[in-house]
């Protein structure tokens, strides 16, 4: 049953994903090339030591200021364009500049995009018409049966907006970090978090790499002791703001060097430790916006004098790659990891089944 349901999701979606890549993305990927020349030329220079250094405040900077005048005047349907306007600008800007200073030229390599922008748009679906309108009711039930009176008093509004938007910050991670930490320690919920695993580089857009199904129960688990927090609107959406640029370097292919910043945010470099194969290694940094609680818990890892690899993945060769096989992907978790750790062994028959270094063993060699 779920072969099939498989098989007919990669029949309808294949298709589209290969017009996507070829008709879409290629003209795209082909001027940003333009810029790989350039990459070699700036190598060891001053313009990209101060690229490497002033790039992440700048940002940050920028989408606090930006978010604060989107809701000078409230939260309207201008504010809600202005953030897409937003983010597309930040976008044309990320794209040129990770060819530019690229953290691995590996990860240069657009092969995926076309999955991620099928998994964004589904996800953007998803979460605004099925999982957005579940949330809020199950929010307003819970509140309001447990009391609506919780949290009224707590939040501190007599702090500067700015500091108000760092201390929410904290506080919003403090749950997600917990349910991020059960997602790798826990083998069913890993199967859904794998789906963001399954990348095998990291890039400004991909941070949006998830299964729909995730998102329905983090919903659940830490959006409704947020809730009780009643902090003003203008902060939380300023606050969320800044975590998706936090997100967009968080997996930016940037070879940006933030220093104090790598204890304090969820950063590329700590972030990308979080990525490895190596479970040791992977199973830490669980922060979405801040690496506090990592650093509190005893999950941050950061080695000094060790560059993280760009070997990255889910470590099961026979996941699956396309936007229809990750959709599917969490349902057949178990024969994807049974047929990976013991593969069948090829036709000798069929000499197209045999690998080089198949070929190379059965000449004896």
């Amino acid at each position: 049953m779920l072969k099939a349901i498989t098989n007919l999701l990669e029949w309808l979606f294949t298709p589209f994903e290969n017009f996507v890549r070829k008709y879409i993305l290629y003209p795209f990927h082909w001027l940003l090339t333009k810029v790989d020349p350039l990459s070699y030329k700036v190598e060891g220079t001053l313009f990209k030591k101060i690229l490497q250094y002033s790039l992440y405040p700048i940002f940050m900077t920028l989408t606090i200021v930006i978010g604060f005048e989107m809701v000078e005047g409230g939260y309207t349907v201008r504010t809600f364009f202005g953030t897409i306007i937003m983010f597309l600008i930040f976008g044309f800007i990320f794209a040129p500049l990770e060819r530019l200073i690229p953290y691995s030229r590996k990860w240069l390599n657009d092969s995926e995009t076309t999955t991620d922008i099928m998994l964004f748009f589904g996800g953007k679906f998803w979460g605004d018409y099925i999982n957005a309108p579940l949330k809020l009711a199950t929010i307003a039930l819970v509140v309001q049966e447990i009391s609506p009176e919780i949290g009224q008093d707590i939040w501190p509004t007599s702090l500067h907006p700015v500091l108000q938007v760092f201390l929410l910050l904290c506080v919003k991670d403090f749950f997600r970090y917990w349910y991020h930490r059960w997602m790798h320690e826990n083998e069913f919920m890993w199967r859904w978090h794998s789906v963001h695993h399954s990348s095998k580089r990291l890039y400004w857009f991909n941070g949006t790499r998830s299964h729909p199904l995730e998102g329905l129960v983090s919903s659940f688990l830490w959006a409704i002791p947020f809730a009780f927090i009643k902090a003003p609107v203008e902060i939380v959406f300023v606050t969320g703001l800044l975590g998706r640029t936090i997100g967009r370097f968080q997996h930016t292919n940037l070879d940006v060097i933030l220093g104090p910043f790598d204890y304090i945010f969820s950063s590329p470099k700590n972030h990308r430790y979080h990525h490895q194969k190596n479970i040791e290694e992977g199973n830490s940094n669980y922060g979405g916006d801040v690496i506090i609680w990592d650093l509190l818990f005893g999950t941050f890892y950061l080695p000094k004098g060790k560059k993280p690899s760009d070997d990255i993945g889910v470590d099961l060769p026979n996941y699956p790659n396309t936007f229809a096989g990750l959709m599917m992907a969490p349902f057949n978790y178990h024969k994807i990891k049974r047929e990976s750790l013991n593969p069948e062994p090829p036709d000798v028959a069929d000499p197209e089944a045999i690998s080089e270094a198949g070929k190379q063993v059965l000449a004896g060699k």
